[in-house]
């Protein structure tokens, strides 16, 4: 079958990507040469993977595809390599030949490999595709390991090695400059509206046809520019929310009601003007992930035994990484900077939690003001009166000391959940300004879900900033020269020449607890003296 066959018959299934699926022919025909490696990347939900599978189903050639995704280790990913270039050759009971199915180096891997494909049948001679889909997000994979997988097809003549990344790579990723790439792009707004028109309309009992293939494509387009481009949304999420905001669109028509302005037929223009808040409330809750699936769109089964429900909260709710963020600026705000090595530093002389750590440094004062104590004791009893002229009296520590304190230094809270509420002065007349910086260390130390490994992680910083400025706009931070007190009465001294350096929290403590608690963050384990 020649590349334009291939094309053909692909592009009716998965439009506009008739360019990448003849490159993809082209390259990976069984008749014709091909490159060692190819590099297959572009963006999440660009049908990158369905299009090289489609081609190498459509051209016939033996293959094999590995989602790396699927795999736990480095190992387990070689592992899997070998057993699924197995499976392709129908070689499953033959797998003590080939290392016992164990491989736990790439260069076991070639060797493993090159038996196989030498012990594969005459009718399957010929070029080998092995796909490695999703490659850069291998988990506890080694720096040089795709380099290596990429040399795999260099060493074995009859192997071609096919690498689709979800990103677009970094120049000579490969040590290698002559690997050739090809890009899947996003889809255009012209090119996501061509996909889900070329699907057939969703039929609806009372609906004409007429009117469905005049109103559709108008609302397609409209759902496009208000909800998947400005969120850059994909064609599986573009599909679903046409699905499921197309019945409620036209319910004005299939209920019977009159349109306005004496007209006897409604148009798109006027069912847009109806359905207004559609787009607002239910298109934006169409566009955020469930794991557990709406109730409207579940079907009827079985009642269920009645359970009571708990009342939502009154108070208003942000999204995690906001409350996160506006959780570290209360905890920056509340708590002084001398103490951050004590209750933010992974390097202090503590346990994990914020409370092992005030434990550990009080049973150290606790400890110090007893010696101290033994040693005014032995003094007094020695009668060395005279020893003590010149010398500086030491100030003994106790708890009441310390307690008093940390109660002068910073808020004090209760634990959230509790009946008190807040015990010590207003949070928000006690609420300090803080610099970024510390706002950005405090964020990754009180973090409940921490990257498993920080290094491979983007920088987050970038959003940080983009948040702050929405919690900005809602008043719940400000700069500390235009904090004048919050919702108190009183003003924290600020000049002017801080505006833009410092930022100030200015929400109550109750509130931010019971926001943070739902994220698993207790606010009371980072005060000083909140758990106390």
């Amino acid at each position: 079958m020649q590349p334009t066959e291939v094309v053909r018959s692909l592009s009716a299934q998965w439009p506009c990507r008739d360019l990448q699926a003849r490159q993809l022919a082209s390259l990976l025909h069984p008749q014709l040469p091909s490159p060692p490696t190819l590099v297959v990347h572009g963006v999440s939900a660009t049908c990158k993977s369905t299009i090289v599978r489609g081609v190498l189903s459509t051209l016939e050639a033996p293959h094999a595809i590995v989602r790396s995704s699927e795999c736990i280790t480095g190992r387990h990913l070689l592992t899997k390599i070998l057993w699924n270039t197995l499976e392709a050759f129908d070689q499953q009971a033959e797998w003590e030949r080939f290392g016992k199915g164990r491989c736990e180096h790439v260069s076991t891997l070639v060797v493993l490999l090159e038996e196989c494909l030498a012990a594969r049948p005459a009718e399957k001679q010929g070029k080998f595709v092995l796909v490695l889909d999703e490659i850069d997000r291998q988990r506890e994979a080694s720096p040089t390991l795709l380099s290596a997988l990429a040399r795999l097809g260099e060493i074995i003549p009859s192997l071609c090695v096919v690498l689709i990344l979800s990103s677009t790579p970094r120049p000579l990723f490969l040590q290698n400059a002559a690997v050739p790439h090809i890009s899947f792009p996003p889809y255009t707004r012209k090119e996501s509206i061509d996909i889900l028109l070329a699907s057939p309309m969703p039929i609806i009992e009372g609906m004409p046809e007429e009117s469905t293939s005049r109103i559709y494509p108008h609302f397609v387009a409209t759902i496009y520019d208000t909800l998947i481009g400005p969120t850059a949304g994909s064609i599986l999420s573009f599909r679903s929310i046409c699905d499921r905001l197309w019945p409620r669109f036209i319910s004005p028509i299939l209920q019977g009601e009159t349109p306005p302005g004496g007209n006897t037929e409604w148009d798109f223009t006027r069912l847009l003007v109806k359905n207004r808040p559609l787009f607002r409330h239910q298109g934006e809750s169409a566009l955020v992930h469930r794991i557990v699936p709406d109730n409207s769109n579940a079907d009827h089964g079985p009642r269920k035994p009645f359970a009571p429900r708990v009342a939502p909260s009154a108070l208003p709710s942000l999204p995690y990484f906001s409350t996160l963020i506006l959780t570290s600026a209360y905890v920056a705000s509340h708590t002084p900077q001398r103490l951050d090595t004590i209750f933010f530093s992974k390097f202090s002389s503590s346990s994990l939690s914020a409370r092992n750590k005030r434990a550990h440094h009080r049973r150290r004062l606790k400890v110090l003001s007893q010696a101290q104590a033994a040693e005014e004791r032995q003094q007094a009893a020695n009668g060395d009166a005279a020893s003590k002229k010149g010398k500086r009296s030491k100030t003994r520590i106790t708890k009441s000391t310390l307690s008093s304190a940390f109660a002068t230094s910073s808020a004090t809270t209760s634990a959230i959940g509790g009946a008190a509420g807040i015990t010590g002065p207003s949070t928000i007349l006690t609420a300090r300004p803080f610099p970024l910086e510390r706002l950005l260390a405090i964020y990754h130390a009180i973090d409940p879900n921490p990257p498993a490994n920080p290094i491979r992680t983007g920088a987050v910083a970038d959003q940080i900033y983009a948040e702050l400025a929405t919690l900005r706009r809602l008043r719940l931070v400000v700069p500390a020269s235009g904090h004048h007190g919050g919702l108190g009465s009183g003003g924290t001294g600020n000049t002017s020449a801080d505006a833009g350096e410092k930022w100030c929290v200015n929400v109550s403590g109750d509130w931010i607890g019971e926001l943070a608690k739902g994220i698993g963050v207790e606010v009371g384990e980072w005060l000083a003296g909140g758990l106390d």
